[in-house]
C-alpha cells in the first residue's frame, strides 16, 4: 500500500454509500466530507464515555453523512487519563464512528504554512489517518488510547502547552506596552487586513487577540490547549462542541470577523444545556 493519502474533494451533498476513510490496493483514501464535527477533550471524553451521548452523536452524523474530526490533540489528551476503562471508551467511541473519521492538523503554524503554499488540503493529517491502520491492514482505534497513559507523553503534552501559553502572553504584553501594535491588532479584522491573509492566520490571530485587552486574567496552560482544539476546528470544521470559555472567545471573535466576511464554525458551550442543543442542530 501506498504511504501517502489522497484527499477527495468536499461533496456539496454528501451519499453515506462512499466511506470518509478507505483502503483500496494502492493508498489509503480521506474525504473531507460535511457536517464536519469536532469535539474537544472533554467533549470527546464525555461522548464516549456516555453509551447514549455517543450513540445519538454515531446515528445524527450517520444520517446526514458527516464526518467527526480527530486530531492527535484528542489522543494527547489522554496521556493523563489512567483509568484504562476510559481509554477503552475513547477507542470504542471513534470504532464506532469508523469509517466516518476526517484526521485534522489541529498546529495553526503548519496548517497556515500549507495554506499559504496552496495546499489543497491543509489542515488534514496524514500521519494520524495511517495510526488507524491495524496490523490487519484493517481500520480501527482499538489500542490507540490503551498505550497513551505515559510519563514521555505527559511531559511532550506540558512543553506543548508551555509554548502555546508563552506565545499568548508574550502577544498580550505587547498589546499592552507597545501602542503600534495594539493599534495593528484592532484593525486585523478590517476586511482589507484579512483580504491579505490566510483565512486560518486571520481566524487563529483574532482568537488570541481575545486574551490581550485583560492583563490581569493568568493565562493557564488548559488554555493554551483549549485554544488549539478551537484555532484549526473553527476554521474548517463546520461545527465544534468548545468549553464554556474557550466557546466565549470563539464567540467574540466570531463578532469581530463577520465584517469582513469570515465564517467560522457553528459553535456550541459545555455548559448549560450546550450539549443538548449541539445534538439538537445535528439531529434536525
Amino acid at each position: 500500500m501506498a504511504s501517502g493519502l489522497w484527499w477527495s474533494r468536499p461533496s456539496a451533498a454528501p451519499v453515506y454509500t462512499e466511506p470518509m476513510l478507505s483502503i483500496t490496493p494502492h493508498s489509503l483514501q480521506m474525504q473531507h466530507v460535511r457536517p464536519m464535527v469536532y469535539l474537544d477533550h472533554w467533549a470527546f471524553r464525555r461522548f464516549s464515555t456516555n453509551p447514549v451521548l455517543s450513540a445519538r452523536l454515531v446515528q445524527a452524523l450517520r444520517a446526514r453523512a458527516g464526518t467527526l474530526a480527530l486530531s492527535w490533540l484528542n489522543l494527547g489528551e489522554y496521556a493523563k487519563v489512567s483509568v484504562v476503562g476510559t481509554r477503552e471508551a475513547a477507542e470504542q467511541f471513534v470504532d464506532a464512528m469508523l469509517p466516518a473519521i476526517f484526521c485534522i492538523q489541529v498546529d495553526p503554524a503548519i496548517v497556515n504554512n500549507r495554506e499559504t503554499a496552496g495546499n489543497p488540503w491543509p489542515h488534514a493529517d496524514e500521519d494520524l489517518a495511517v495510526t488507524l491502520l491495524n496490523a490487519s491492514g484493517s481500520l480501527s482505534a482499538k489500542g490507540m488510547f490503551v498505550k497513551l497513559h505515559d510519563a514521555g507523553l505527559v511531559a511532550t503534552h506540558g512543553k506543548l502547552a508551555g509554548i502555546v501559553q508563552g506565545r499568548l502572553e508574550l502577544l498580550r504584553a505587547t498589546y499592552q506596552t507597545d501602542p503600534t501594535f495594539r493599534r495593528e491588532v484592532e484593525q486585523s479584522t478590517r476586511p482589507d487586513a484579512v483580504a491579505g491573509t490566510t483565512r486560518t492566520r486571520a481566524i487563529t490571530r483574532t482568537l488570541a487577540a481575545t486574551f490581550s485587552p485583560d492583563g490581569r486574567r493568568k493565562i493557564k496552560l488548559n488554555d493554551a490547549i483549549d485554544f488549539l482544539h478551537a484555532a484549526i476546528p473553527t476554521t474548517y470544521c463546520d461545527t465544534v462542541l468548545l468549553d464554556g470559555a474557550t466557546w466565549d472567545l470563539v464567540d467574540r471573535a466570531r463578532r469581530k470577523l463577520k465584517e469582513a466576511g469570515v465564517p467560522l464554525a457553528t459553535a456550541f458551550p459545555g455548559r448549560g444545556d450546550g450539549v443538548e442543543r449541539f445534538l439538537n442542530y445535528l439531529e434536525t
